[in-house]
């Protein structure tokens, strides 16, 4: 099997799999932290759980998707709408508000472009459905 653009890879796998690699590297530099939650009764390690596992879906909710079909266009939009919903508990929140919203909505629309280029660069696809490369 040669990587590139025209490989067989099944670009499903590939987005969900990089998706899943590259979706820890937000917590690497600040991940939710759970004292924020807490203070507001709110149990803390289950919240910043939802926002890990919303960040990991990424990269399968662009392997499954074909709108819009350019990858550079669905790729960071369903970064912005997996993470939205728990970005606006975060909006909710007084220990995090705007600030931590819109760098949660940053990180995702920019890890969206990331899985979605990268599976680009390995499949030649820009999406699941498109049966020859480019």
């Amino acid at each position: 099997m040669r990587i590139g653009r025209s490989t067989s890879l099944p670009y499903a796998l590939v987005c969900t799999a990089v998706g899943l690699l590259l979706g820890w590297v937000p917590a690497l530099f600040h991940g939710p932290i759970p004292q924020k939650f807490d203070a507001v009764y709110m149990r803390g390690d289950v919240a910043v759980w939802a926002f890990y596992s919303a960040r990991l879906l990424i990269g399968l909710s662009i392997g499954i998707t074909c709108l819009p079909r350019r990858w550079y266009l669905r790729g960071p939009l369903c970064g912005f709408l997996a993470l939205l919903p728990v970005s606006l508990i975060a909006l909710a929140n007084p220990g995090c508000g705007a600030r931590c919203t819109f760098w949660n909505l940053l990180s995702a629309v920019v890890l969206g472009g990331a899985v979605a280029g990268v599976a680009f660069l390995l499949t030649g696809r820009h999406h699941a459905l498109e049966t020859r490369p480019g």
